[in-house]
């Protein structure tokens, strides 16, 4: 194990720069904005294993000798960093789950067109309604499962905006 140096957080500067160079499909979302704070989050953990890898002298990801275990830049991130990491975490969640509702609606959609065709038999239309029924459980867990992710994707947005605020107002005093 290496002995680190003091870390630095990321600028506000690189944070913008960072931002400023992703492709979005359109224009550029708002300050303070959900996709924002993601890619912002992103840009942390980028400068945090970035500056990992400088302070370290590690070129190369160590993940044959961790045997699957977290990366070893995880232990030295800052406090701030690791509420980045949690808000990361906490919007791929939510954003699995919101995929598979649409596609769970999708699915919903075409049984019930099924369960209702009047041209089939009445055992194919009622396969098709507990198919349905199955379909629309399934749902309602996803739906569950979303607003849990939703509820700690919030917080722990709300814990990494107040601990960058509390960064950047230091680095404004300091200045």
């Amino acid at each position: 194990m290496h002995t680190l140096l003091p870390r630095r957080p990321a600028s506000p500067i690189f944070l913008a720069r960072r931002l400023a160079a992703i492709a979005w499909f359109g224009p550029p979302p708002a300050s303070g904005s959900r996709p924002w704070l993601v890619e912002t989050c992103r840009a942390e953990l980028a400068w945090a294993l970035a500056n990992w890898r400088l302070l370290t002298g590690t070129v190369e990801e160590p993940a044959a000798s961790r045997g699957g275990g977290p990366h070893p830049a995880e232990a030295h991130r800052l406090p701030h960093e690791r509420d980045a990491a949690r808000v990361v975490n906490c919007h791929l969640h939510v954003d699995v789950e919101g995929w598979r509702i649409r596609t769970l609606l999708m699915t919903l959609r075409r049984q019930r067109r099924a369960a209702c065709d009047g041209e089939q038999a009445e055992a194919y239309r009622l396969s098709w309604m507990e198919a349905a029924a199955g379909t629309l459980a399934d749902l309602v867990l996803h739906r569950n499962r979303r607003r849990v992710a939703w509820s700690c994707f919030l917080a722990a947005s709300a814990e990494y905006r107040r601990s960058r605020a509390a960064l950047d107002g230091a680095h404004r005093l300091a200045a």
